[in-house]
């Protein structure tokens, strides 16, 4: 319409006139031809609009030729002047259904002459080709429009585009903002996995394990975010690939997956968790025992007995210290003393009088969540020693000098002076000689009686 009106004017203009027009129409081309030579961005102050016969998009609506953000494009596109527009931007992939989704999610991008289209750095299509309404000399014809390579139809290394990309981050639709006209190519399709997860048992750290997650991307595909679950009711969120510590701080059975966010071209987002991002973690309980106290006698006499501690423990637990309890009263807390095989253990002396003792170990043991314990026992009997026999000296040991028998007091048996006289010995007589004895000695003294009181009268 413009140039129409142009022409009318200049069928009857003077010739002073028809010199201006044509240094304007030259300035216009050559601003049309810098604008497309030089980096264009999407807003409308950036770029200059192509308003030419061969854009698409070549109707001065909503501003003029082309359209500087997405909002005008749809409006451009609703408005269907030219009435074809609808009809050629379906047949490169842009549906009425998308059009509110264009004004939302699409992107700025720049198409290359080089045949390559790009959003924020990453190629999204390769050996790109565009359309418009002119024949060029390689240009072929698409259902009425004609269709030809960047390298043949770029006046500048760049032209501004706008792009729609579908879930996958793969480019469905582009169009050159100075001029509507559809651009596309080999679409670069993104790829992304969740490969594997791996562990590694962290060195001098208990039930401490790095895991290390295996996702490649390509063709745009970058890593957003890394979301590790450990099964213990704990997750992480790292936003790259690099190797995370975890300690599991009780024992069981866990299930270790990992879900992976990709960021693809157009704002768009996939996460993965692949059937191989997972890893099984076994974390065993400690295990710790008092399996015996063994008493062992020091001298031939048992008197003296070393009581060893004999333990079991792994899996996080270690011995501290034990504590001893002897006879229920006396007790030693915090026993650390080792034999040469690393056993506790702890000496008493008893006396030697043959009485029995008990000793109780309870033993202790270092654990995540702090000590446990757990006891063991043993019961020896001291020897009694020997003692004298004799009665009434029990007190005295079997060797003293006073430990011996007396035939008096203070004369032990054996000694001369324990010698008993020999008594006369009466003949061997019967009952007979007996009696016949008796009665003679009784005679002889009635006789002697009597003499002896005859002599007394006469004398008096």
């Amino acid at each position: 319409m413009f140039i129409t009106k142009v022409l009318r004017r200049m069928r009857k203009a003077s010739t002073k006139q028809v010199i201006v027009a044509s240094a304007f129409m030259v300035a216009l081309a050559g601003a049309v031809g810098l604008g497309l030579a030089t980096r264009q961005t999407i807003k409308a102050a950036s770029f200059t609009r192509d308003c030419s016969h061969n854009a698409i998009d070549n109707q001065d609506l909503n501003g003029g030729c082309g359209f500087a953000d997405a909002s005008e494009f749809i409006a451009d596109v609703r408005n269907n002047n030219p009435s074809d527009l609808q009809a050629i931007y379906a047949s490169y992939g842009l549906n009425s259904t998308d059009y509110d989704r264009f004004v939302k999610e699409a992107v700025p991008g720049i198409a290359y002459k080089d045949g390559t289209i790009q959003v924020d750095g990453r190629v999204v299509a390769t050996d790109a080709w565009s359309i418009g309404r002119d024949k060029k000399a390689n240009s072929w014809n698409v259902d009425g429009y004609w269709a030809d390579s960047a390298q043949n139809v770029f006046l500048g290394n760049e032209i501004p585009v706008m792009v729609l990309f579908d879930s996958k981050g793969v480019m469905q639709f582009a169009v050159m903002n100075p001029c509507g006209n559809a651009t596309t190519g080999n679409k670069v399709v993104p790829t992304y996995a969740c490969k594997s997860l791996t562990k590694s048992p962290v060195e001098g750290e208990k039930d401490t394990y790095m895991f290390t997650t295996d996702a490649p991307t390509s063709n745009g595909a970058t890593v957003a975010k890394v979301v590790y679950d450990f099964g213990d009711g704990t997750t992480q969120t790292v936003n790259d690939l690099s190797p995370v510590k975890h300690h599991f701080a009780k024992p069981g059975n866990y299930d270790v997956k990992v879900s992976v966010t990709f960021s693809l071209p157009g704002n768009n987002t996939q996460t993965v968790e692949g059937l191989k991002c997972h890893t099984a973690v076994t974390v065993l309980a400690p295990y710790y025992a008092c399996t015996q106290l063994i008493a062992s006698s020091l001298n031939a006499d048992n008197t003296q007995f070393r009581f060893t501690v004999m333990t079991k423990q792994g899996n996080g637990a270690t011995l501290k210290d034990a504590d001893f309890t002897l006879d229920g009263g006396n007790t030693t807390t915090g026993v650390t003393t080792k034999d040469k095989d690393g056993n506790i253990y702890k000496e008493y002396t008893f006396a030697a009088d043959g009485s029995g003792h008990t000793v109780v170990a309870k033993v202790n043991f270092n654990v995540a969540d702090g000590v446990q314990s757990v006891t063991c026992k043993a019961s020896v009997t001291s020897t009694k020693a020997p003692t004298c026999t004799v009665p009434g000296k029990e007190n005295l040991p079997p060797n003293s000098p006073q430990c011996v028998e007396e035939c008096k007091p203070g004369i032990p048996v054996g000694d001369s002076r324990c010698a008993t006289p020999v008594a006369a010995q009466l003949p061997n007589t019967g009952a007979g000689d007996v009696f016949g004895l008796f009665a003679g000695t009784s005679a002889f003294g009635a006789v002697a009686h009597r003499v002896f009181k005859s002599r007394r009268q006469r004398r008096s």
